[in-house]
C-alpha cells in the first residue's frame, strides 16, 4: 500500500485529562493555560460524552515536563482537574496523499500495531495523516513492520 511518508516523532510526554466539563470554553481554558506557560502541543485529541464530560489527550515534548508539571500544580482552574501522564511517548503515523480515496489506510495501520502487541496509547487523524501515541520501547518494532506493508515513495 503506496504512502506519502512515515510520522516519527520522539521524546514526548502524555498528558490526558479525564475531568472536563464538556461546555463552551473549557478546551480553550486549558489550552490557552498552556500556551501562556510557552507549552507547545505536538498532539492532542479530545472526545465527550452524554454524561456532559470530556476527555482530553496531548503531548508536548518531554523537556517541557517541568514547566507542564508545575503549570498542573500552580494553576487553579487546571489543578482541580484529574490528569494522569505518561512519559516515555513517540508518535508514529503514515500520511498521505489522497487517504480520503484510499478506505482502509487506518485499519491497516492499526492492525499491524495490534500484531506486533503495541499498544495504542491515542490515536489522532485529518484528511491525509493518522498518527498514534505508543511506548517508546515499541517504536522500532513498529516502525518495521509499518515498512513491510507500506510503501514509501
Amino acid at each position: 500500500m503506496k504512502i506519502g511518508g512515515l510520522v516519527e516523532q520522539g521524546n514526548l510526554v502524555m498528558y490526558t485529562i479525564t475531568s472536563l466539563a464538556d461546555q463552551p470554553g473549557v478546551a480553550g481554558q486549558v489550552l490557552n493555560a498552556l500556551a501562556d506557560a510557552k507549552i507547545n502541543l505536538e498532539f492532542i485529541t479530545e472526545i465527550s460524552y452524554r454524561d456532559n464530560s470530556a476527555v482530553m489527550s496531548f503531548c508536548i515534548n518531554a523537556d517541557l515536563m517541568d514547566a507542564a508539571d508545575k503549570l498542573i500544580q500552580e494553576n487553579v482552574n487546571v489543578k482541580s482537574l484529574k490528569i494522569n501522564k505518561i512519559e516515555y511517548v513517540n508518535i508514529l503515523g503514515v500520511y498521505g496523499p489522497h487517504f480520503r480515496e484510499k478506505p482502509g489506510i487506518a485499519a491497516v495501520f492499526c492492525s499491524l500495531l495490534g500484531e506486533a502487541e503495541v499498544n495504542i496509547l491515542g490515536i489522532s487523524s485529518s484528511i491525509s495523516t493518522i498518527s498514534c501515541i505508543i511506548d517508546v520501547r515499541d517504536f522500532e518494532k513498529a516502525k518495521s513492520l509499518l515498512l513491510t506493508r507500506f510503501e514509501l515513495p
